[in-house]
């Protein structure tokens, strides 16, 4: 074997290591991106939740101190 051949294999090895990372580490940026996205979006969720909690116990509240307005008109009454 001649030293070129032995430099072109020893080229060609380091060429797929290096593949090899690079995707590695785009493979790793691409999960901490999805983790994040996810995050986010339970962040959001979290925050949808405790506003409608937050509104359905402030009608408890208006039904406890008032029992006789639960049956009152309201924005959402059939019009019929």
């Amino acid at each position: 074997m001649s030293v070129a051949t032995i430099i072109s294999i020893v080229s060609g090895l380091i060429s797929i290591a290096k593949w090899f990372i690079t995707y590695a580490e785009q493979k790793r940026w691409m999960e901490a991106g999805e983790a994040r996205a996810i995050l986010k979006g339970l962040e959001d969720a979290e925050l949808v939740i405790r506003d409608a909690r937050e509104a359905r116990q402030a009608v408890r509240d208006q039904h406890t101190r008032d029992p006789g307005s639960i049956m009152g008109d309201d924005e959402f009454k059939r019009p019929d």
